[in-house]
């Protein structure tokens, strides 16, 4: 670990977004003020040139360069134990800022010293839709079935779910959890209670880090009046049936560790079930959508990989 000397370590885990990252980088240099800070970028191995590009046109970058994708929590690692910020920013490629989003948080963390952990409020392109996912709740399997079967969105006065949909986040609070798109911790914690889980390859990572926040005694808090845009899940989307398991998979691993075997087991259940209602019901009613045969193949590998990965870990 090394000696503190600057207020802030941005780290960013890059995979193939290159046009995005780059406007990424000029928007945090353009906005970040009053603030001692230093950028760290962690290329995953992309094929489309982003190494090449932050070594051209952001020289003052710390570059870390991988020749595998090492996934988000070991390339963050990598990352953090190179950093010397008194606090650590965990940042997307996909965001873009609009105003001086760190220098108010950090301010507002260090006259607070019971937080663990500050997030902004996170917008959608149009830079007017909250992503609830920015304040939520940990998971559990009832806000697992609200989720999936998107009742929050049906009925979310009745059903908030994980999301805390009844909530338009607009006022700040104390939360649960924050979203890896943009998070800021208090850098002694994250080497009291140890670095992000490399077991978690992609996805359940932030909630994880929260958990074992929330669960040493600090306070996570959220601060709508400060916001950044997030285009969400540009990665993503060049493979969404692997993407797809890979959510239900470190979902998983995330209740093993924290609510033992036995109720990671109900989750593949519950999952397998929830899975089959869509399937069958895409099946019945969906099949004249553009996106059936994408969304159909979805749910068939979802159903066939539940399957296999239950009676494997039964025999565990």
């Amino acid at each position: 670990m090394t000696s503190d000397k600057i207020d802030l370590s941005i780290i960013i885990v890059s995979w193939n977004t290159r046009d995005l990252l780059k406007e990424c980088l000029k928007s945090l240099y353009k906005y970040t003020a009053n603030i001692t800070f230093e950028v760290i970028v962690v290329d995953n191995n992309s094929s489309d040139g982003s190494a090449h590009m932050v070594r051209e046109i952001f020289p003052s970058v710390n570059l870390i360069e991988n020749n595998f994708n090492a996934g988000f929590s070991k390339a963050n690692n990598q990352a953090i134990r190179i950093s010397r910020g008194r606090y650590i920013a965990l940042l997307n490629p996909d965001t873009l800022l609009v105003e001086d989003v760190f220098s108010p948080l950090i301010k507002y963390a260090d006259q607070h010293e019971e937080l663990g952990a500050i997030g902004p409020k996170i917008l959608d392109r149009d830079g007017k839709s909250v992503q609830y996912v920015c304040a939520r709740r940990l998971p559990n399997l009832y806000y697992d079935l609200i989720d999936n079967l998107r009742l929050d969105k049906i009925a979310p006065k009745i059903f908030s779910g994980i999301y805390m949909s009844n909530w338009d986040h607009q006022s700040p609070r104390f939360i649960e959890a924050l979203s890896g798109a943009c998070m800021i911790i208090r850098r002694k914690i994250i080497f009291d209670i140890g670095l992000l889980d490399e077991n978690l390859f992609m996805y359940a990572d932030d909630i994880d880090l929260c958990k074992r926040i929330l669960d040493s005694g600090w306070k996570i808090y959220y601060v709508p009046k400060i916001s950044i845009i997030h285009y969400g899940g540009e990665s993503s989307k060049l493979a969404r049936s692997f993407v797809n398991i890979k959510q239900i998979e470190s979902k998983y691993y995330y209740y093993s560790k924290h609510k033992g075997r036995s109720y990671a087991y109900l989750f593949f259940i519950e999952i397998f079930f929830i899975n089959l209602f869509k399937y069958i019901w895409n099946k019945l009613f969906m099949h004249k959508s553009t996106q059936f045969k994408e969304i159909f193949e979805i749910y068939k590998n979802n159903l066939n990989w539940l399957l296999k990965q239950f009676f494997r870990r039964l025999t565990i």
